[in-house]
């Protein structure tokens, strides 16, 4: 049996600010190190043998403020966000502006859709699914990370491809568990928050 306990990353200034972001490298606001600490709260009914966390500073200072074993968190730039490419940094309505052509292809293709300079959706779950599965049987990670990594990774197991991929919400600071018995995944949390 192999169990992950997925935590998304606190709020950051550009969550606030709407932005495109992936591969950029944000702190965690105030509030979103308090979303955090909550989440912790919960983690600590839970044991967990390893600690993983994104290279990135917002999942990397989540893994520190739930790692309350104290363990040495292993980074790995294959549970990152989606690389938006020459998407990163710009709002919605900014795009629309300077890169029209391309943010309608990225909605009509998206499952596919190769961000220029970036990666597609589908790139990220191939990359993600596959550090999952190279993870040993017999132990549970906690794995600090993003919005991105924990929908796809809920999309594969849970639909097919990246079928369900836009329809959890996962929300700064919450944790999500799944379980695999006999290599059968089986979700035992979604999206827990907490006080």
């Amino acid at each position: 049996m192999k169990k992950i306990i997925l935590v998304r990353h606190g709020e950051t200034t550009m969550n606030l600010e709407k932005l495109y972001y992936g591969f950029l490298d944000p702190d965690l606001t105030k509030k979103g190190i308090e979303q955090v600490k909550s989440a912790r709260k919960i983690l600590e009914k839970f044991d967990y043998d390893e600690i993983y966390s994104s290279d990135l500073i917002r999942a990397y200072k989540t893994a520190e403020l739930i790692n309350y074993k104290n363990l040495d968190i292993k980074t790995s730039k294959e549970i990152r966000e989606l690389n938006f490419g020459i998407f990163e940094g710009y709002t919605y309505e900014e795009l629309q502006k300077k890169y029209p052509k391309e943010l309608k292809i990225s909605q009509e293709n998206w499952k596919t859709y190769n961000f220029e300079n970036g990666e597609s959706p589908y790139d990220l779950q191939k990359r993600v699914v596959k550090f999952i599965e190279n993870l040993p049987d017999g132990k549970t990670y906690l794995i600090g990370t993003h919005w991105g990594v924990i929908c796809t990774l809920l999309s594969y197991y849970f639909s097919t491809g990246l079928e369900s991929y836009w329809k959890y919400k996962i929300e700064n600071g919450s944790v999500t568990i799944i379980e695999f018995k006999e290599n059968y995944p089986l979700l035992s949390g979604l999206n827990l928050k907490g006080v």
